[in-house]
């Protein structure tokens, strides 16, 4: 058992961040949480008054860092391409660093387990990425197809492509990776011509 930390809260988040990756929601009882986290089953439902508003916690909190780091940098980039290869580094970049939050987000996206609301309010924080996408698609540069389908699209080959950038501890090997998956990204989403 872990030893207790100063912050219960933050135990157990980051317990049951491991707890329901490993053993998804239904297997992981809110007594193992308490047990895992060092805290009495009574001190978890106080910050959080059920499972539920615990795993919506989490799932928002996972979600606004994720877009937070997704985002970083964004202002710097003048074109649709550089913006969205920076943010593709970025979220590979939050993906190898956080391989369990990434393994809860995609667990838990269209799970009955999360809320609507915590669901709505994770994917608000990709907003900036509809702005990014018209924007190319106004400056000619990002192929006109529907915005909802293509950030679909993107998040799958993202997640595909850290999982793969995962496969190596060669930093040259994954390198490689990444730069090739980002091209494949960009040119599966450029207008013809570009």
């Amino acid at each position: 058992m872990r030893e207790p930390s100063p912050d219960k809260q933050e135990a157990i988040l980051e317990t049951a961040l491991r707890l329901f990756t490993e053993r998804g929601f239904a297997g992981t009882p809110t007594s193992l949480i308490s047990k895992e986290a060092g805290v009495a089953t009574g001190t978890l439902f106080f910050y959080f008054k059920t499972k539920e508003d615990l795993i919506d916690t989490l799932y928002r909190r996972v979600k606004s860092e994720a877009a937070q780091e997704m985002g970083r940098g964004l202002d710097a980039e003048k074109t649709a391409k550089a913006k969205l290869r920076r943010l593709g580094r970025n979220a590979v970049g939050w993906g190898l660093e956080n391989p369990a939050k990434l393994k809860f987000m995609e667990q838990f996206a269209h799970s009955p387990f999360v809320s609507t609301s915590a669901h709505e309010e994770g994917m608000s924080h990709f907003a900036f990425l509809e702005d990014l996408v018209l924007q190319g698609i106004r400056d000619g540069e990002i192929r006109d197809v529907e915005p909802s389908g293509l950030f679909c699209m993107m998040a799958s080959a993202l997640a595909g492509l850290i999982a793969h950038a995962l496969s190596t501890n060669d930093e040259e090997e994954r390198r490689t990776i990444i730069e090739n998956g980002l091209d494949f990204i960009w040119f599966g989403m450029k207008a013809e011509g570009v």
